[in-house]
């Protein structure tokens, strides 16, 4: 495999990447009415929570809906991805070790992060698949994985502490990393980092910079659970956070072609709902065609709306149990032609929803 590392010095961040958490007035949930079992109304919009509830699966962490389209789940415990067709009947699957992230390229090709145990020592690795499907014929059961990076690649450094989170992908191909770990004193290569790969069979790759590796800043790329591409270039993308502490545990970043840096959209001083939620651990984002923002909280057993704006919507919902509207940890969502899919993880299932005016 051909590895090209690319480092840039580290810029100097603007004051606002130093502004925590505490310098902004959080949401309270306690004054947000999530779902009591009713759906919550914004006017006469919610989300209605459809049937039948697709099971058979254990611990899914994550879910995603192709360019076929088809349905394409982590179904983490089993060890396998499922192929599924829009009405939730499964098409094939693909035994993959405890695969927890999915993307697809503009080549119908999957990427996949799993986690890898190695025989010889008992590690764990982080690794990137690709699952060329038109190879093929479109079938995942007559596919093969394809290894293009594993997290412990030195780049300079390696440690196999660390993880693989997050994977997108860009128009252009290119796939978005998110990666984490416990090390981050070494300036040159810490162990978080936001790694964008670009190749076929096998990749090169460039480490962003201008983040925060620690902290809880605007700027922070500590403890990132999850990635999405945004937008029609080949740079945008919004992330999630989970860590325990308090601070801002999500963020949609720009890139500006005129500095070469990515700028946060959403900051302190624009008292945007989206940075003053108290989350708990988010674990998942997506966007919508009208770039509203769905983000999963593990943590508040919740799924929460958002526009572009990053004003808090009314048809977010959840609160822990199995009935409508209930979620459990779930950690993996996805937006398709007016569907929203939740992979709901403590509850071993995926769920779907549609807004009250599009059930027509």
């Amino acid at each position: 495999m051909t590895i090209k590392i690319k480092y840039l010095s580290l810029v100097v961040l603007i004051t606002t990447s130093l502004v925590f958490w505490s310098c902004a007035e959080k949401l309270d949930l306690g004054t947000f009415p999530l779902t009591n079992g009713n759906p919550v109304t914004s006017s006469d919009t919610s989300y209605v929570q459809q049937t039948p509830v697709w099971t058979g699966f254990n611990a899914p962490e994550d879910i995603l809906v192709g360019k076929e389209p088809l349905i394409y789940v982590a179904d983490t415990k089993n060890n396998r991805i499922a192929q599924l067709d829009l009405s939730g009947v499964e098409i094939g699957s693909l035994n993959v070790q405890n695969p927890t992230a999915l993307a697809q390229d503009n080549n119908f090709d999957l990427l996949v992060i799993a986690d890898t145990v190695l025989v010889s020592t008992g590690d764990t690795l982080s690794v990137l698949y690709r699952i060329k499907l038109v190879e093929a014929g479109g079938i995942i059961s007559s596919a093969s994985l394809l290894r293009l990076l594993s997290s412990d690649y030195p780049t300079p450094l390696t440690s196999r502490k660390r993880r693989f989170t997050g994977v997108s992908t860009y128009p252009d191909n290119s796939i978005l990393v998110s990666r984490r770990g416990p090390d981050n004193t070494n300036n040159l290569d810490p162990d978080n980092a936001m790694i964008k790969c670009r190749g076929v069979n096998s990749v090169t790759i460039e480490l962003y910079t201008g983040f925060q590796v620690s902290g809880n800043g605007v700027y922070s790329i500590d403890k990132v659970s999850s990635v999405s591409t945004a937008g029609n270039n080949n740079f945008d993308f919004l992330l999630t956070r989970n860590t325990t502490q308090s601070g801002f545990k999500t963020e949609w970043f720009e890139y500006d072609n005129s500095t070469g840096a990515f700028n946060p959209r959403y900051l302190p001083e624009g008292n945007q709902d989206i940075l003053k939620l108290e989350y708990g651990l988010p674990e998942d984002i997506t966007t919508d065609p009208n770039r509203n923002i769905f983000i999963v909280d593990a943590g508040k057993d919740s799924l929460y709306k958002f526009n572009s704006l990053g004003k808090l919507l009314k048809e977010s919902f959840g609160g822990q149990g199995t009935g409508d509207n209930k979620l459990k940890a779930p950690m993996g969502v996805a937006f398709f032609n007016r569907v929203l899919y939740i992979a709901d993880t403590g509850n071993n299932r995926i769920v779907r929803f549609k807004l009250s005016t599009d059930l027509q």
